[in-house]
């Protein structure tokens, strides 16, 4: 585990991309389920709130940004550049390492169009790689189901891209009954990804709307800005009492 910094109360890893995915490499070589978590700010507000979910987020191998405002803030924390952390280049060689070993690799997402979006993006560029899993929108299954799900396939890297709430829930009451050896929670991130990657529809080039047609396409845009909003002026209101 790399070293840590308490960001809105929560251990977060300031972890360079390099050294994350040598963690992450070196959980898939140990014997039982390994936890990377990607907070984004709606998850740090969340975790201010709830301190069970905060305490199994903290247990988590790693604890990641998630999205470009944490990262930034995580230098504003650190008072300096540390070594970027870029999800993208983490996800790359992750997938490519699953390619390489022949890993199994599931996802579960949160409806149909996030699932079939990521799925497209990651087999655009990988055709071999093992793929399976589900949206809870299609199999309408319970938490418990869900685990059974996971359980019947025990693959080797299981990816969570489901909102907020789900996630943390999850984590919190069947951690130690999934069967995957590494179990990413990654929310939006990936489907975000896929959004931004994805070919454009030739009437939205045409009419120059390129921006607006990624913007309604992602998922909780104006809410991924508030907490955003409100995650820097949290942040704000912590440095001048601490100031004081």
């Amino acid at each position: 585990m790399s070293d840590r910094i308490k960001l809105l109360d929560v251990m977060v890893d300031i972890a360079s991309t390099e050294t994350a995915i040598s963690t992450a490499f070196d959980c898939m070589q140990r014997e039982g389920s390994h936890v990377v978590y990607f907070v984004n700010s709606n998850t740090l507000l969340l975790l201010k709130e709830h301190p069970e979910w905060k305490a199994q987020v903290e247990e988590s191998e790693l604890v990641l940004p998630g999205n470009p405002g944490v990262n930034s803030s995580i230098n504003q924390v650190l008072g300096y550049q540390r070594q970027s952390f870029f999800p993208d280049g983490f996800f790359d060689n992750i997938l490519d390492r699953a390619v390489e070993m022949g890993y199994e690799f599931m996802l579960i997402a949160a409806d149909e169009e996030k699932y079939t979006s990521v799925q497209k993006n990651v087999h655009e560029k990988r055709p071999y790689l093992t793929f399976g899993g589900f949206s809870l929108a299609e199999k309408e299954l319970t938490p418990e189901h869900i685990v059974n799900e996971i359980n019947s396939v025990a693959p080797d890297i299981l990816l969570f891209a489901l909102e907020d709430q789900q996630q943390l829930e999850l984590l919190e009451k069947f951690r130690s009954q999934m069967n995957a050896g590494l179990i990413l929670f990654t929310g939006n991130l990936l489907y975000e990804k896929a959004v931004l990657e994805d070919n454009i529809p030739s009437g939205a080039e045409r009419f120059r709307i390129q921006n607006i047609y990624r913007w309604f396409r992602r998922s909780g845009g104006i809410k991924a800005w508030m907490s955003n909003l409100r995650m820097k002026r949290e942040l704000k209101r912590q440095r001048r009492s601490s100031d004081e």
